[in-house]
């Protein structure tokens, strides 16, 4: 599996955002307390062009993302320093009339005596972050953090995505869901394979865990699958 890439569309319909998704479960609840900690308010840092300054605990952090080590949660945020966005501003015409990338977290550091933890926020990132806050309401990012399959995570946030515009389903060619799963172009060859170690077992993940059902319906041509449908509604 390569790195898939989430596109994101923001409210006024010509501007988005785009990074590689989340890959483990400590990424997504890092991403959840960073939201935890950022407010409406905060428009006002992003207005003023000042970034987000989080101060914690390393107990505290660690308490929020269960089964993690002090190095790893380290290592963690080196990550989250390494990870970029990209927000695009398009024309009328779809031509690119802005475009600015910034990483996830600016920076951050640790004092062993103190145990204090500091993460700062590009002010960037806070539109962002407060349109991501809209979609995963009612804890849903504690969903996405259970899941122990990537594939898992990509698909119900594909459907929380359209879920939330009132569509009940989105139909894929084969070719269409592998690029969205981020799957090398030859892997998984044969449909059967495909459905076994990745959409069955992603389907069934968000079944049991989330506040969604899926079905999935597949669509033959001349006795080959050539597409697939989810179609999904609350639990």
């Amino acid at each position: 599996m390569i790195a898939a890439t989430r596109v994101v569309t923001h409210p006024d319909g010509i501007t988005t955002s785009s990074y590689k998704y989340l890959p483990t479960s400590s990424h997504i609840t890092l991403m959840a307390f960073i939201m935890k900690h950022i407010k409406s308010t905060d428009n006002v840092s992003f207005m003023n062009k000042q970034n987000k300054v989080i101060q914690t605990n390393l107990t505290v952090l660690m308490r929020f993302i269960p089964k993690i080590s002090k190095n790893e949660l380290l290592d963690l945020l080196e990550d989250y320093c390494n990870r970029t966005l990209i927000t695009q501003r398009l024309t009328v015409d779809g031509e690119i009339e802005s475009l600015e990338a910034t990483t996830f977290i600016s920076a951050y550091a640790y004092n062993r005596l103190t145990k204090q933890v500091t993460i700062e926020v590009s002010y960037r990132l806070i539109p962002f972050i407060l349109y991501m806050k809209q979609q995963y309401i009612g804890g849903r990012w504690k969903y996405a953090a259970s899941f122990t399959s990537s594939y898992s995570n990509l698909i119900y946030d594909m459907i929380i995505t359209n879920f939330d515009k009132n569509t009940q389903n989105i139909k894929f060619t084969l070719d269409e869901i592998k690029e969205l799963l981020g799957i090398e172009t030859g892997t998984y060859a044969i449909y059967s394979n495909f459905k076994r170690k990745v959409l069955n077992i992603a389907v069934n993940e968000i079944n049991l865990k989330a506040d969604i059902i899926i079905d999935l319906k597949e669509y033959k041509l001349s006795r080959k699958v050539v597409s697939v449908e989810f179609v999904f509604r609350k639990r």
